[in-house]
């Protein structure tokens, strides 16, 4: 069954489609800035690397992908060391093909999260309160607290009281273990922006609510649940293509009942496009072909 996730992307690469359609009447400046951050679906491959900056760290996310097959490697995510145990390293590294099938490098090999061991979480009663949302800004933004992509000052949600107390000064890393395809972020700043700007190469402009959402929490993380999110992005042009882009995020989430406040700043830079080139081991594929659809909705804490 589809997820919410994926049938909103697929009303919005829908309402791209009539955007596309209409921006032929609204100037060649306009139609090639839409169209070269739309080219990169339809290249037969390319790489990237996107460098992650929040409140908690900053970190790397590298890839490739080639005909339906993404291999990615990040920092190694918490809750899958502790399942690897003292056989995890600093990195780990996976090859998609879908969102929610994949396979994870292993000292015995290629592994989906259904072979690992698994883990067990205590769910506990919750009770509402007023969470306030702090100033929008990244540590290298400059320091205005007026900008807040239009969030509201604090929310009503259902949250561990105690946890909330003692986390409230905590800072929280965003990062999460799932395929991020530059081209599939691209259609969603394409397709749901609030505003789009043209300057010389480079295309700038706002993110609505929906659009800030499916940037912020990536598929397959239904325990993570994004409640108001705000962005903006900057787009470079080169060659009729998107080759660099960045998007900064704020917003609200929900995870394992407490309220989080996140924001972070992603610059990804895309490259070899057309000339990428992924070898797919044998047992990663014969895992990857077996019915066993991975969810990783049992990793919460990152």
């Amino acid at each position: 069954m589809a997820t919410v996730r994926t049938k909103v992307m697929k009303l919005l690469l829908a309402a791209t489609t009539a955007l596309l359609a209409a921006a032929n009447t609204l100037g060649h400046t306009l139609d090639t800035a839409i169209v070269a951050a739309m080219k990169l679906a339809e290249v037969p491959s390319y790489s990237w690397i996107c460098t992650i900056n929040d409140d908690a760290q900053t970190y790397e996310i590298e890839g490739k992908t080639q005909n339906g097959f993404t291999w990615q490697r990040q920092p190694m995510p918490k809750t899958i060391a502790r399942r690897l145990g003292r056989a995890a390293g600093h990195q780990l590294e996976a090859i998609f093909s879908g969102p929610l099938r994949y396979v994870v490098q292993t000292e015995s090999g290629w592994r989906s999260l259904n072979e690992l061991p698994q883990q067990h979480s205590d769910w506990t009663q919750d009770e509402w309160l007023y969470v306030a949302v702090p100033p929008t800004r990244t540590a290298d933004m400059p320091a205005d607290d007026s900008d807040t992509f239009g969030l509201p000052a604090s929310v009503y949600l259902p949250v561990l009281k105690q946890q909330h107390e003692d986390d409230k000064n905590k800072v929280y890393c965003n990062a999460q273990f799932a395929l991020a395809l530059p081209h599939e972020e691209l259609a969603v700043i394409v397709s749901s922006h609030a505003t789009f700007e043209l300057s010389g190469d480079t295309v700038s402009g706002t993110l609505t609510d929906i659009g800030a959402q499916l940037l912020l929490v990536h598929d397959g993380h239904e325990y993570i649940t994004p409640v108001f999110a705000g962005g903006r992005f900057k787009l470079w042009l080169k060659g009729g293509v998107v080759d660099k882009y960045q998007v900064e995020l704020a917003g609200i989430v929900v995870v394992e009942r407490k309220p989080l406040y996140v924001r972070q700043k992603a610059t990804t830079i895309v490259k070899d496009i057309g000339k990428t080139r992924i070898e797919v081991p044998a047992d990663a594929r014969r895992r990857l072909a077996s019915n066993n659809v991975a969810s990783v909705q049992t990793q919460r804490a990152k």
